[in-house]
């Protein structure tokens, strides 16, 4: 083998497995998304990962540029966020700041309320925690059926726009909620912030 060959793949083969610490073995699963940036401001660009679990779940993998031997894993949170089978099922990774990026989940393929969900995720005194939280929905048959949810857990400020369906009239609220951020590691699929509550009854 050709020496330059070896030295990359000691060099790929480590990261790779390091990326992926859910698989039980075998072969490494394919991302379903992937993003970076420094989030911790040190200068040296972070990646995220989701991969796909089990039972129509994903699970979320973070790490962590060292600046000595690179990226390395710390958080791996299984089935953290659904993801179907389908086109307009997959959850996707969205930039928000330099500190923050976001969980973006959906369901636009099929069904008659199509939904999109993103849970923002900044760094914050030495690590992650769960910042903020957005929905939205809208009604293919009754286009006065619809909602939006806004929630920063950093301040508590939140927006809430819902219109009930059968032409009533909309509603629209805006304030402050206890509800804070928390942890990214106390994450679990199906979390939803209680300050947009209304959207889901």
């Amino acid at each position: 083998m050709c020496p330059r060959l070896a030295l990359l793949l000691a060099l790929v083969l480590p990261l790779a497995a390091q990326a992926d610490p859910l698989t039980p073995g075998g072969s490494p699963r394919q991302p379903i998304a992937a993003i970076s940036g420094d989030w911790n401001g040190d200068e040296a660009l972070d990646a995220a990962f989701l991969y796909p679990g089990a039972d129509g779940l994903a699970d979320l993998v973070v790490m962590i540029n060292n600046q000595v031997t690179g990226l390395e894993t710390v958080l791996a949170l299984p089935g953290v966020v659904w993801s179907g089978p389908m086109a307009g099922q997959a959850p996707a990774f969205e930039p928000r700041s330099e500190t923050s990026f976001a969980i973006r989940s959906e369901q636009t393929g099929i069904g008659r309320t199509p939904w999109h969900q993103w849970v923002t995720l900044a760094w914050r005194d030495g690590g992650f925690v769960v910042a903020g939280y957005d929905y939205s929905f809208y009604d293919r048959l009754d286009l006065s059926h619809y909602g939006e949810c806004s929630v920063n857990l950093l301040t508590g400020a939140y927006t809430l726009t819902h219109g009930p369906g059968d032409e009533a009239p909309e509603m629209t609220r805006q304030g402050s909620t206890e509800e804070r951020g928390f942890p990214l590691a106390d994450l679990r699929e199906g979390w939803q912030a209680r300050a947009c509550d209304d959207l889901f009854r």
